[in-house]
């Protein structure tokens, strides 16, 4: 098989560094070979109950889906549509294929799938994974935050809604044009943490999308996941067209080889490609080790491992670390990478590099300004020796990367001098770190 990133790919995956995306158009595989598409099944179950003799003998493709849906609801109605899709569902629920067994035996913390089918769902539990299940609702409420990526418990987004919601769900042409609006106008927007997530992220693998459907081109680029520094890879079966004639698949492949350097179509069935993927995987040895969270790098053990999002110093007075330690885990449960230094490291010269390289890498620096924190000395305090650090760090960012430091009130102490500039977060009320992890995600989502 053609393809020369393989060690990339899985480096990538291992780190935590790749988000998985899985179309609509995916192709999958029985244990016992028998290869199907489950969209194209359901329209050929919809092209049945239309009973339209203009379409007799109609071998419907997936992407025939969302016209034939439509057409659907024009002789039926919605809400025979949405009975339909059901027990289609319900007939994929104890199905089992390759191509998802290989997928849940790789670390992926975050899917995103475009598929209305429960087949990676029931695979990661096959594979002793406890998936956190979302969706986003073009036209519903959707949560602010996801529950945290791991390795354990990946976040599987549903981005075309759940079947299990029937008024999310985006299957015909009306809808994939309502969701499209509605999400190129943030309105509703998706969760925080994942756009954050699809906005920085660096690796992306996307199976089964048939990449010549045009609203692809406008949901890519929506979603902000093909830019100038992130790494896309693709794996399509595509038509190779008329001998001599370009096809629409070789029109997609330029679209996207002209505007997104670094996004590379590979022709090739998903099928095979992934089964490879997972062959390498575990020669590499890299499948025993599946379940160890991906290393810190440089980063000191002496502070608190990373979750994958932002990370954020908290500084506090000794005297204030019962609720540093609130705010640390109010953080970890916001997908941030808190950051919390350990009080037996203060006094040693080993502290103080830590700290300062430390500081220098955080995305934010929160203090937790106090009655303990006034009376330290502002001259021999290890905790006013990590403000003035950040106060130095502060004035090195560039200008429109958005505020670094955070102050957050936990008495009616006023702001310490050097902070009083910053807008404070207050911690005494009741939603005090609630809004404490808005003003930081907010944050993120405009730097």
């Amino acid at each position: 098989m053609s393809f020369a990133h393989w060690d990339k790919l899985l480096y990538g995956i291992e780190k935590g560094e790749c988000i998985l995306f899985l179309g609509p158009e995916l192709p999958v595989e029985s244990p016992d070979g028998l290869r199907q598409i489950p969209a194209q099944a359901l329209a050929r179950r919809l092209l049945r109950a239309l009973d339209d003799e203009k379409l007799a003998g109609l071998d419907p493709q997936a992407s025939d889906l969302s016209w034939i849906a439509q057409r659907y609801v024009v002789q039926e109605d919605q809400l025979s549509l949405e009975g339909e899709i059901e027990s289609w569902h319900r007939e994929w629920l104890e199905a089992r294929t390759t191509l998802h067994d290989d997928l849940a035996a790789f670390p992926f913390r975050r899917i995103v799938t475009c598929g209305l089918d429960p087949l990676m769902e029931t695979a990661l539990r096959r594979a002793g994974r406890t998936p956190a299940v979302e969706r986003y609702h073009y036209r519903g409420r959707n949560e602010e935050l996801l529950p945290e990526a791991t390795i354990e418990a990946p976040v599987l987004f549903h981005l075309y809604g759940h079947v299990n919601e029937a008024s999310s769900v985006v299957l015909t042409e009306m809808q994939l044009l309502d969701f499209l609006a509605h999400l190129i106008g943030h309105d509703p927007p998706l969760p925080n943490d994942l756009n954050e997530a699809l906005t920085n992220g660096r690796l992306f693998l996307f199976l089964g999308f048939e990449l010549r459907q045009w609203y692809l081109r406008i949901l890519f680029h929506v979603l902000k996941v093909l830019r100038s520094d992130s790494r896309g890879f693709a794996i399509e079966t595509l038509d190779q067209g008329v001998s001599g004639e370009a096809s629409e698949a070789d029109h997609a492949i330029l679209f996207y080889r002209d505007n997104f350097k670094k996004m590379d179509i590979v022709r090739t069935s998903p099928v095979d490609f992934v089964g490879e993927l997972r062959r390498r995987y575990v020669e590499s040895g890299r499948s025993t080790s599946a379940t160890i969270p991906a290393s810190t790098g440089d980063r000191s053990p002496a502070v608190s491992a990373p979750t994958g999002g932002p990370t954020v110093f908290i500084c506090h007075a000794s005297e204030d670390k019962e609720k540093a330690s609130q705010v640390h885990e109010a953080l970890k449960r916001a997908k941030l990478e808190p950051w919390l230094d350990k009080d037996a490291l203060r006094g040693g010269d080993n502290w103080d590099d830590l700290i300062e390289s430390t500081i220098a890498k955080v995305d934010y620096f929160v203090v937790l300004n106090s009655k303990a924190l006034a009376a330290k000395s502002r001259e021999s305090s290890y905790v006013n020796k990590e403000i003035n650090r950040a106060l130095k760090a502060d004035e090195m960012r560039l200008v429109g990367l958005g505020r670094f430091i955070v102050p957050a009130s936990i008495d009616d102490t006023p702001l310490l001098k050097p902070l009083s500039k910053y807008h404070a977060v207050d911690l005494r009320s009741s939603d005090g770190l609630s809004d404490l992890v808005r003003a930081i995600k907010r944050q993120v989502g405009t730097a």
